[in-house]
């Protein structure tokens, strides 16, 4: 009971100023990170704040906080350059995320998770931002290859390699924009599409919840496979479609940890610091982005992944 009650009036100190040198220029990698592919800093700023309270619910409460603030501003220049697309479809992957991010955050508060804010997650992070920089981020037209050659691979009889042949020759689903066509691997309205939307609606949302993430990422990543975005333009639009579960997801810690652990998950000096870097980082960065190719964005977003899982990992070793 006196612990609980220490840990409750650190949360209320005044920050030393190395500190808020730290919160400052952590936020600055969060919004870079923000404005390649739409990237969380949940991978560093949870950890930080982890190490600082001890407290992981707040960690993550103060991380969606700051997704929030990040994701606003790198939108700011998506908006502006007519980078996003909305259509009808999108709405039931956000509504099955936002359902999805409620129990994310309810399993969270009832089981001991903290755990995989240790070493996994950054780890992880490095390894996916290392593939990312190799690799380089994935395409409708690498994710068209893909399944082609692992159509190629397993087929067994003519009729099918003639079926193939036919698939390839076929005209792509498109969906018209303005500026330029998207073009989808999946057929739109399918059986196939709607439930792909159904279980990736799920993965976005407990990721939210559970993880604290704004998701931007793999909102980025269902919008290329699912809808068949430019990297841009699902960047764009994965900012908006986390901007919205951001508010939600936070609102859900809030909620419900004054029901079930009778406390608000709030510091706003954490929130203050952290989104003067990313708000300014983002909205100079996002700018620039839009000056880029899609590869190029692509090596940005793997180099700053690692970047993020490195010193993630310096502060979870410190702790």
């Amino acid at each position: 009971m006196i612990r609980n009650s220490i840990k409750k009036v650190e949360l209320f100190l005044v920050l030393e100023i190395y500190h808020i040198i730290i919160l400052i220029f952590v936020g600055a990698l969060v919004g870079i990170s923000m404005s390649f592919v739409g990237q969380t800093g949940q991978g560093i700023v949870v950890p930080l704040i982890l190490l600082i309270t001890g407290d992981v619910l707040l960690a993550i409460s103060v991380n969606v906080l700051n997704d929030f603030i990040a994701a606003t501003s790198v939108a700011i220049n998506y908006v502006r350059k007519k980078q996003y697309y909305l259509n009808k479809n999108i709405i039931i992957l956000i509504v099955i995320s936002l359902i999805s991010s409620f129990f994310g955050v309810l399993i969270l508060m009832s089981t001991r998770l903290s755990t995989i804010f240790g070493w996994f997650l950054p780890a992880f992070i490095i390894f996916l931002g290392s593939t990312i920089l190799s690799k380089g981020f994935p395409t409708s037209e690498t994710l068209k290859e893909m399944v082609h050659k692992i159509s190629q691979r397993y087929l067994k009889n003519k009729r099918n390699n003639v079926d193939l042949e036919n698939l390839e020759e076929a005209p792509v689903n498109r969906l018209n924009t303005e500026d330029e066509q998207l073009e989808s691997v999946i057929k739109p309205n399918s059986k196939l599409f709607f439930l792909l939307a159904l279980v990736l609606g799920m993965v976005v949302g407990l990721n939210s919840g559970m993880f604290g993430a704004n998701s931007g990422f793999i909102i980025t990543l269902v919008l290329i496979i699912l809808y068949g975005y430019p990297l841009k333009k699902s960047v764009g639009t994965a900012l908006i479609l986390s901007i919205i579960m951001c508010i939600f997801t936070f609102s859900a810690y809030q909620i419900l940890g004054y029901i079930v652990k009778d406390q608000l998950y709030f510091n706003w000096e954490f929130v203050l610091y952290l989104g003067i870097g990313s708000f300014i980082m983002g909205l100079i960065t996002s700018n620039f982005v839009q000056k880029i190719s899609a590869k190029a964005m692509g090596r940005g977003m793997g180099a700053t992944m690692i970047l993020l899982g490195l010193i993630s990992l310096v502060f979870y070793f410190i702790s």
